[in-house]
């Protein structure tokens, strides 16, 4: 299949019970979007009826394209497209985003397994942002039901966006709501016992009986979610936050014991009282931090080991998947298996000198996000312009860039000015995994990942700092 009515279709970018959903570009324009198609799994299309599953198709896109919320990702189009056998199929057309939570957590299909856990700041700001549209979503009557990091698509906003020296750029955008269930609203397309929502995200009650589900199920789903970015866990392995990560107190275990009950009658009863309860708690992190970044300054400890400058590969290759943890020296998570200790310094008000490896750095580097050829004819740009009187620039390789990447930060470490601009969160790599995907890093969690190489990531350059003008 080559294309779905007027959009040429670019790849697949995944697929669940009720359909798959393809990456495409709209006719003329080129845009990016994603095209979710009526594609029920095996099993689905054995035990339902067509027509209903065909009705709660339609269903859920004229329920996304109806409600409008800067957290709830938008329908585009909606329509059929003739099959090569004279049938239709129902597709609908969607705002397209590189980024999910479920990939920026490292989470995997054996879900129990621990993920990589996200700034403080930055998990009360993603939790925010879903519970306002969960709060949307409920007050038009529906219950979305399938609440998971992976549902969770994330729009960086620009630069210009962040606050000055910090910047909670992502911005959530919720969506299939292929399992959602207008108040009142019977006889569901999905066959009778099956289990509605995701295992450790759905509430107890919708895994028994989803009919039953309210507003408090989707509670349940993003208590559990805030938990998993904090943590790096599931609350349901019973071991208290406070216990799974510095700086968190009793205020964030009894948050969770609230929010995460198995009754529901325990658990904040809408979606606009968890976004309260969370108003509430982002308040007292900050007079945490606060506190911590007012007592006497101690000395980061160093890391355990450094990476030789020797090591160091320069010269971009295409790495596929197979290997690749391997090859950047990464763990199991993606970050970096050794790190080492703070040794960059400022070199004018523009560049960051690493006294390790040598080499010269962008402080910051592209104004906006730019996609993997952008980036790369920057960094020519600047070479024609011997940007700051330095020639050699280039776009780094996943083992350069993966130098930038320290463990994650200590509550003092905090409170330190950083040496590059935090603005700048998700850089291209010079190294490709595919002829349509590349190598990036994602510097404020400390992880590399690949992305299609369309995707706007922002490019920050580097050179060896050797060739300079007299």
């Amino acid at each position: 299949m080559r294309a779905i009515g007027r959009y040429a279709i670019l790849g697949l970018l995944g697929r669940g019970g009720m359909g798959a959903v393809y990456k495409a570009a709209m006719p003329r324009t080129g845009r990016v979007v994603a095209v979710k198609v009526l594609k029920p799994a095996e099993m689905l299309a054995a035990t339902a009826d067509p027509a209903l599953l065909r009705r709660d198709f339609f269903r859920e896109a004229a329920l996304m394209a109806g409600i409008r919320h800067p957290n709830i990702a938008q329908v585009l189009d909606v329509d059929e497209a003739l099959t090569a056998d004279g049938g239709s199929l129902p597709f609908f057309v969607m705002e397209y985003y590189c980024n999910n939570l479920g990939a920026l957590l490292g989470e995997i299909y054996r879900v129990e397994e621990p993920t990589r856990r996200l700034g403080v700041e930055q998990s009360l700001w993603l939790a925010r942002q879903l519970a306002s549209a969960l709060a949307r979503l409920h007050h038009e009557g529906v219950v979305h039901r399938d609440v998971k990091p992976f549902n969770l698509m994330l729009a960086e906003r620009p630069p210009d966006a962040c606050a000055p020296g910090f910047c909670l750029a992502d911005e959530v955008k919720l969506i299939d709501f292929g399992l959602s269930r207008l108040r009142g609203e019977k006889g569901p397309a999905t066959p009778k016992g099956a289990v509605v929502g995701s295992p450790y995200y759905a509430a107890p009650e919708q895994e028994a009986d989803p009919e039953t589900a309210d507003e408090r199920a989707d509670v349940f789903s993003a208590g559990v979610t805030l938990f998993r970015c904090l943590t790096g866990h599931l609350p349901q392995e019973g071991t208290p936050a406070s216990a799974l990560r510095d700086g968190l107190d009793e205020r964030f275990d009894a948050f969770f014991a609230s929010a995460c009950h198995e009754e529901r009658g325990k658990r904040p009863g809408s979606a606009r009282a968890l976004l309260a309860e969370l108003d509430e708690l982002s308040a007292h992190w900050a007079r945490l931090r606060e506190r911590v970044c007012s007592l006497p300054e101690e000395t980061p400890p160093p890391c355990a080991s450094a990476r030789p400058a020797s090591a160091l590969r320069s010269v971009a290759v295409r790495q596929p998947l197979e290997g690749a943890r391997a090859a950047f020296g990464l763990d199991e998570l993606w970050r970096p298996a050794t790190c080492d200790a703070e040794r960059f310094v400022a070199s004018g008000p523009e560049l960051v000198r690493d006294l390790r490896t040598k080499l010269v750095w962008e402080r910051g580097g592209s104004a906006y996000g730019l996609t993997f050829a952008a980036a790369q004819a920057r960094a020519g740009r600047l070479n024609a312009e011997r940007r700051h009187g330095l020639s050699g620039w280039r776009l780094p390789t996943a083992q350069e860039l993966a130098t930038l990447l320290l463990p994650e930060p200590d509550l003092r470490q905090l409170c330190l000015p950083p040496a590059f601009a935090p603005s700048l969160r998700r850089i291209w790599t010079a190294d490709r995994k595919s002829f349509t995907a590349a190598w990036y890093a994602d510097v404020e969690h400390g992880f590399v990942w690949w992305q299609d190489v369309t995707c706007e990531f922002f490019a920050r350059c580097v050179t060896s700092g050797e060739e300079q003008e007299a």
